[in-house]
């Protein structure tokens, strides 16, 4: 007799899903571990960045910086931007703070707006390297007619409390709004505090340096 003939097992939707899911993580770990070192060949430099941006956001911190360090060395101001990123928080390498501000400082130069701001920030706090105003406010004027709305909030923060600069709450007002017209949320509330501490003829001042500023910057391209 004849055994009944089992209808064939069909895979739940759910663990199709998973299998796809550890399938694409094994092409990535094979195309970083070397498995396909022909295909990385010919990518383009848009490729490998994009791939190695990937690679750190997984937490693969050693085939990011595998990946990155060439593009870096051909003068990718992202691939700068993001090997800064891995030295200056020790990721899956020595922290090498130094290291990081020469590669912010290449990526800057090159016009990247993040590396500018970000630039400007370290030289705006001191933690990680010597305090100095005058860069500060060099780098984050940079990223802030670029249109970096936090570039432009720390600006205002530089001319409300005087940071290397005579304090000018006129000014302050400028950068702040306009910060929170490129939707920088944390500018509003400082706004409206340096509004509420000026005479009506520095809220007029204030208005017209906003404008003034607002025809100056030019957001850069993604």
């Amino acid at each position: 007799m004849q055994e009944p003939v089992q209808p064939p097992q069909t895979i739940p939707r759910r663990n199709l899903i998973l299998l796809a899911v550890f399938a694409i993580a094994a092409l990535v770990v094979g195309y970083f571990g070397g498995q396909t070192v022909e295909r990385g060949r010919s990518d383009s430099p848009q490729t490998k960045l994009q791939l190695a941006l990937q690679a750190f956001r997984s937490g693969y911190d050693q085939a990011a910086l595998s990946m990155l360090t060439p593009l870096a060395d051909e003068g990718n101001a992202k691939a700068q931007y993001w090997l800064a990123d891995i030295y200056e928080n020790g990721l899956g390498v020595k922290q090498d703070m130094k290291g990081a501000l020469v590669l912010l400082q290449k990526s800057a130069a090159l016009g990247f707006v993040p590396a500018e701001r970000h630039l400007g920030e370290l030289y705006l706090q001191g933690n990680e390297t010597l305090q100095d105003f005058g860069q500060a406010q060099t780098w984050l004027h940079k990223a802030a007619i670029a249109g970096d709305g936090i570039a432009q909030r720390q600006l205002g923060h530089i001319f409300a409390l005087g940071l290397g600069v005579t304090r000018d709450l006129p000014q302050a007002y400028g950068w702040y709004e306009n910060a929170v017209l490129s939707g920088d949320g944390l500018a509003r509330p400082m706004r409206e505090d340096i509004l509420s501490r000026m005479s009506p003829t520095d809220v007029a001042k204030a208005e017209q340096i906003a404008k003034h500023t607002a025809n100056e910057i030019k957001p850069a391209k993604p």
